[in-house]
């Protein structure tokens, strides 16, 4: 395939996962991919056979960067400290993601379950480091932070616009997990006073 054919078709896909993420898959018309592409409608048709074989490129395309951006995590890159919250998060895939991992589609449960691995390999390498309790389910523990991790990052420019603040920012993320560690182990909410 020629060079401007490959430009042509990572374009294509990426406008659609820019405009899907914004609007949502269901809402996003070829037309519209194609003018925010700069190519015509059957330039799409001719890359990608059909809206349903973009949105399959564009959910592909969106799992492999949200892979690449979690291999610091594994690594002990310079990423490890801000967890999966903070990996995600600067991908410019996220929004789309959460559409992905909300959605019924076949790479849905894909995308949860790459990212389930990630949060068990990370735990793993918690416990294996003396940072997990004795008898905690592992499996519950992955899944739990990859949960909290997932809300912070798929919600995070809703949290900066309700509290002015960005809960990944070093002084956001030592408060919010400062809170949750408190709201978790009991110490925030307690029994309304008797009167």
């Amino acid at each position: 395939m020629p060079s401007e054919d490959r430009t042509a078709k990572a374009a294509i896909r990426d406008a659609a996962i820019e405009l899907f993420g914004t609007y949502g898959p269901d809402a996003v018309s070829l037309r519209a991919v194609a003018a925010a592409a700069g190519v015509s409608q059957p330039l799409i048709i001719k890359h990608f056979g059909s809206r349903h074989g973009l949105k399959e490129a564009a959910d592909e395309h969106v799992l492999a960067l949200a892979r690449e951006a979690l291999e610091p995590l594994l690594t002990g890159g310079e990423m490890a400290d801000r967890g999966i919250a903070g990996a995600l998060a600067s991908t410019p895939v996220t929004r789309y993601l959460a559409y992905l991992l909300i959605g019924d589609g076949p790479h849905a449960d894909e995308a949860f379950a790459s990212l389930q691995r990630f949060s068990a390999v990370l735990v793993e390498r918690m416990a294996a480091a003396g940072m997990v309790a004795s008898g905690v389910d592992r499996e519950r523990l992955a899944t739990v932070m990859l949960v909290h991790d997932l809300s912070v990052a798929l919600l995070r420019e809703r949290i900066i616009r309700s509290l002015g603040e960005d809960p990944l920012s070093d002084t956001g993320l030592r408060q919010w997990r400062d809170l949750v560690g408190r709201l978790y182990n009991g110490t925030v909410l307690g029994p309304a006073p008797m009167g």
